[in-house]
This record gives C-alpha cells, sequence and structure tokens, in this order.
C-alpha cells in the first residue's frame, strides 16, 4: 500500500542512536529530580481500567501551578501531541502555517502530514527575532496557524511578553505560543489566555520538571478553544502512570524551581567558557546553549571524548547546541571542547 504524498515526500525527525556516558543532545532535565515518585506510586490507580478521560487530579496540579481554571486545560502524549492536534483541528488542506526561521523542525513536518504550506519568518541578526517582519509576514499571508516557540529552539532567543501579544494581537487566526523551556525564562503569556480569542499556550513536563521520559504535555486556552481541540483528542491520549507521576511532580514545584535556578548558572558558565575559547555562542533563555564552530567534525570529535551534543545541518551548518547538564557534565564538555578547539 502507497503512502499518501505529502507523506512520501516527508523527513522523519531523526533522534541521535549514538551512546555517549555525557548525553547533551536532547535538553532532557536532570536524571534524579523526580526519580523518587516512581517509588511512590503506590495503589493510586489500577492497571485494568483505563485512565480518567478527563484527567481532573492532573488538571488540578496544574491549576494551582499555573493559575488558571481546569476548562482553560487540555493534556496529551506530550506538548508535541498537542501541537499535532492543534494543527489538524485549525488548519485544512492547501492553508497556511506560519512559524519562526529557524526554529522546532517538527512544526514544518505536522504542516507537511496535514497537506498545509508552512512558513518561516522573523530571521534577524544573531538569531535575535525580527517580531515586526514576523507580523508583516502574518499580515501579507494570512496564515491559519502561527507558532512561536519561545524561547525559541534551537537557538535559544527570547521574545519579550509585548512582543509576543503584539503578534497575537496582528492576527484573528489562532496563535500557539511554544513555552516548552519558558520555566528557564519569565515572558509567559499564559496568564493572558482569557484577554484573546485566538491564544494557545503549550507547556511541558519534559524539561524544566526533568520527565521526559513519561511524555506528558498541556495546552492552556480560552474555554471556547479548549472545547474546539477537545474534539479531535482521542480518548485516553495520556496513560494513567504517566499522569500521576506528573500531578506528583507539580504538587512539587519548589524542587523544579530550585533545580532551575542552578542550571542558569550552570548555563553562564557555559555560555562564557565558550566564548574565552572563541566560540560564537548566544545567550540563551532555555536548557542549552547555542554556538557555532568551524572546527572540521565536531560532533564528531566530541563522541571521541564521549560527549553527545546536537549538531545541525543545512543553513545552520556548523552549529550546535548542548544541554546544559550536571556540573559533572557540563565539565566533562566544556574540557572536551577546550582540547578539541
Amino acid at each position: 500500500m502507497k503512502e499518501k504524498q505529502s507523506v512520501k515526500e516527508l523527513q522523519p525527525y531523526v533522534v541521535n542512536p549514538v551512546v555517549c556516558s555525557v548525553k547533551l543532545d536532547a535538553n532532557e532535565g536532570n536524571k534524579d529530580l523526580f526519580k523518587d515518585l516512581i517509588k511512590d506510586i503506590g495503589d493510586d490507580f489500577y492497571l485494568n481500567l483505563y485512565p480518567d478521560d478527563n484527567y481532573t487530579q492532573l488538571k488540578e496540579a496544574i491549576v494551582n501551578y499555573i493559575g488558571c481554571k481546569i476548562e482553560n486545560i487540555s493534556v496529551g502524549n506530550g506538548s508535541s501531541e498537542l501541537l499535532d492536534l492543534c494543527v489538524k483541528t485549525f488548519v485544512d488542506t492547501n492553508e497556511l502555517i506560519l512559524s519562526l526561521d529557524p526554529t522546532f523542525s517538527m512544526y514544518s513536518i505536522y504542516a507537511k502530514i496535514v497537506n498545509s504550506r508552512y512558513i518561516g519568518a522573523g530571521e534577524g541578526n544573531d538569531f535575535i527575532i525580527n517580531v515586526d517582519d514576523v507580523i508583516k509576514s502574518i499580515k501579507e499571508n494570512d496564515p491559519k496557524l502561527t507558532i512561536i516557540c519561545n524561547p525559541n529552539n534551537p537557538t535559544g532567543t527570547i521574545i519579550k511578553r509585548d512582543d509576543v501579544l503584539r503578534i497575537v494581537k496582528s492576527t484573528d487566526n489562532v496563535v500557539i505560543v511554544d513555552e516548552a523551556y519558558m520555566e528557564f525564562s519569565n515572558e509567559s503569556v499564559v496568564d493572558e489566555i482569557e484577554n484573546y480569542d485566538n491564544l494557545i499556550v503549550v507547556k511541558t513536563m519534559s524539561k524544566a520538571f526533568s520527565m521526559a521520559g513519561i511524555r506528558t504535555g498541556y495546552l492552556i486556552a480560552n474555554e471556547e478553544l479548549v472545547k474546539t481541540i477537545e474534539k479531535v483528542r482521542p480518548p485516553y491520549n495520556l496513560n494513567s502512570i504517566s499522569a500521576l507521576l506528573a500531578t506528583k511532580a507539580l504538587k512539587q514545584k519548589d524542587k523544579m524551581l530550585s533545580y532551575v535556578e542552578n542550571l542558569k548558572v550552570e548555563r553562564e558558565k557555559i555560555y562564557e567558557k565558550l566564548l574565552d575559547m572563541g566560540v560564537k555562542a548566544y545567550k540563551s533563555g532555555a536548557n542549552f546553549v547555542f554556538f557555532s564552530s568551524k572546527v572540521d567534525n565536531l560532533a564528531e570529535k566530541l563522541i571521541d571524548n564521549d560527549v553527545l551534543i546536537r549538531k545541525f545541518g543545512g543553513k545552520l551548518d556548523n552549529y550546535y547546541r548542548v544541554t546544559v547538564g550536571s556540573p559533572k557534565e557540563n565539565e566533562a564538555f566544556l574540557n572536551a571542547m577546550k582540547k578539541i578547539v
């Protein structure tokens, strides 16, 4: 059986199969942060039963964390599923999705799967987002859906809150703000969801909460937008164990906030030491540092030193992204870089 044309032409998102003891390629968090929660599952659920499809306890924990209403929330199997659901909900064949350039590559893949069109905008000097260019492109192209990753992946660039709201105001169509990394910054617009009919904020447990393995995300929007998305969401899309672990972690946000503050210190250390080596590094509002290097086969040379980072190609050839890990992991990366550079 032949796949449809849009899938035939698709290039999949490839996960790096290389194994190194210092793994800093996927923006994962601290492996020990909520490790104890696994031991503390207890008898809070039954494996033979489907999950509560309303995910009431998880949503109550999100309400306490975010400060919204239960009716403002939809949960999913990672923020990736929720972004995919939004594309399927709001975008039809040949309609346009607009995002940043460069940004998270999955946005364009979601667009291709539903046979929609995709463009990037806002490319500025040193990867600083040109918000006026984004707004101009929205007005000229009238995208059915706009996706703004803030802080942006892979560059770490932050768009100021007021500028994000300028983008939201520039169109009547839906604007998604992907705040996967926002706990590492402070420009969230999640408190504005009731003030705009077209604003959706997507968040995740994968980054600041260090729980990428449970694949849990959530979106926050006004009640009407959530009702619309819920029409498309498949039942039981999040398993019981993930929902329970996310609920428990959200109730311990102080532990997450302490981890984030320590990470910011390590992030600045990596940034400054890369600059000291003569490496072009970029200020980051996320849990990684984006940098460029002309060293041939840098990623492969780091692998030879048992360190794995993310390398890019195409228009981002010679650009790299390193996750901010533990102090020991960060030191191993910096020592390897010093040796190579």
